[in-house]
């Protein structure tokens, strides 16, 4: 209950391919089950957006905003209640968080944040990527004066097409385990649609830490998110 973490990527996303992508990867493994000869790529995983998206969560509606910081992104979520921020950047090897912040309002007088710093890029999605693919990260974060040993599996398990609020989308599923050694455990499965990115995201809480906590006490078990409106700028 020291510290709040939560992970989601949000194409957020964090990925390695070939021994020709971002080499300071001790402890990253890309394991090939291609059912489907067609590829994913940037499109599905656009760090510029010429539309608002505006997301129904389980801490109310949540507007996307992205902001250029030198060469990376930094994608953020805001609610009365909860702020999520992830600066990651993009190449040809795939989709990378360089550090994570959180800020969530459990009751009216406990509120928890944190920032996480990654002692390598964190690789969400790599590119291209097909279905059957499936990766795995293995990395350390650094929270105050705390150091977490953190481990990611994940996979592009299928294509298919999802109802939203904001309508109809074709949309790669992805299902990440997140486990740390605080005890955390969390399972994300996320929709992704060409040229939006994230449509959907399940967040499934099963390990301790402040997610733990919140899942017993405020019944937050599962956390959804879900693209209710699409705005042309």
């Amino acid at each position: 209950m020291n510290n709040f973490v939560l992970k989601m990527v949000f194409g957020i996303a964090l990925f390695f391919i070939t021994s020709g992508f971002y080499l300071q990867t001790d402890k990253t493994q890309l394991v090939s089950h291609q059912t489907d000869d067609k590829t994913y790529g940037k499109e599905y995983f656009p760090t510029e957006l010429k539309k608002t998206l505006i997301y129904d969560s389980s801490f109310g509606d949540l507007e996307l905003k992205i902001t250029k910081e030198n060469n990376s992104h930094i994608f953020s979520y805001d609610s009365e209640k909860f702020k999520y921020r992830q600066k990651l950047f993009v190449n040809d090897s795939g989709l990378f968080v360089n550090e994570t912040y959180q800020k969530i309002k459990l009751l009216l007088f406990i509120t928890k944040e944190g920032k996480y710093v990654y002692n390598k890029p964190l690789l969400r999605i790599p590119f291209p990527v097909h279905v059957g693919q499936e990766w795995i990260w293995d990395g350390k974060e650094f929270i105050n004066d705390e150091t977490h040993i953190v481990n990611l599996k994940a996979k592009a398990t299928k294509v298919e097409t999802i109802t939203t609020p904001a309508g109809k989308f074709e949309a790669l599923k992805v299902e990440t385990t997140l486990e740390t050694s605080e005890g955390t455990k969390n399972i994300l499965t996320e929709w992704y649609a060409k040229n939006l990115g994230m449509v959907k995201m399940l967040v499934s809480i099963e390990g301790g830490g402040m997610l733990g906590f919140a899942r017993d006490v405020l019944g937050y078990g599962t956390i959804l998110f879900e693209l209710k409106e699409i705005i042309n700028k």
